[in-house]
């Protein structure tokens, strides 16, 4: 498993790869950012991970990608959790915030695909930073937006990602996918879902 420190300096390695091809005229600083580039992916994939890792050439200024959740509760406190289709493991509903959309219309959106619920936005409960609260995701670098949300209407269906939908006792949690949310994130934005927003 790849520690903070190593993931931190191979992240600002690939980003700076990646601004040296968006931003370089000269036909040799762009050989020389498409070699850093490709020595970095080499050794990552030789040395750091289990599973080879095909990085991408962004376009533009390399940012961190945003990840918004939703955390749902019934008239019992239970947790709203979904179970991914291909690991088995349970998150909060949510994904990758979608150009063209905001973030409150992107966690809208995803609830409804994966869980057949209309809900409504409260309040931003929580903004986490991967490197900092889930240090065994990917490479690539997270900012995890928590939303406090209520139903609307609509009634528990699965989806082409989820194969279950079900609320939990916050003391009774299934196996979680930590790359997703980690129980403690899950614990914090349930204590805190009316309080000021979690910042790290």
């Amino acid at each position: 498993m790849i520690n903070v420190g190593e993931k931190e300096f191979f992240q600002r390695l690939l980003a700076i790869s990646n601004e040296g091809l968006n931003y370089s005229k000269d036909p040799y600083d762009i050989e020389r950012y498409n070699n850093l580039f490709d020595i970095t992916q080499k050794f990552i994939n030789t040395h750091l991970t289990q599973k080879p890792i095909n990085f991408h050439k962004e376009q533009g200024y390399p940012t961190p990608k945003i990840d918004v959740r939703a955390l749902i509760l019934d008239h019992n406190d239970h947790i709203l959790l979904v179970e991914d289709s291909k690991t088995k493991l349970w998150a909060l509903p949510g994904g990758f915030a979608e150009i063209g959309i905001s973030p409150v219309e992107n966690i809208i959106k995803e609830v409804k695909e994966e869980t057949g619920l209309n809900t409504t936005v409260k309040n931003l409960i929580a903004v986490y930073d991967t490197n900092k609260s889930n240090p065994e995701n990917a490479l690539a670098q997270y900012y995890k937006l928590i939303y406090y949300c209520k139903k609307l209407s609509g009634n528990l269906t699965t989806s082409i990602e989820t194969s279950s939908v079900a609320f939990f006792d916050l003391k009774r949690l299934p196996v979680l996918s930590t790359k997703r949310n980690t129980e403690q994130q899950i614990i914090d934005c349930f204590n805190n879902k009316n309080g000021k927003t979690i910042i790290e």
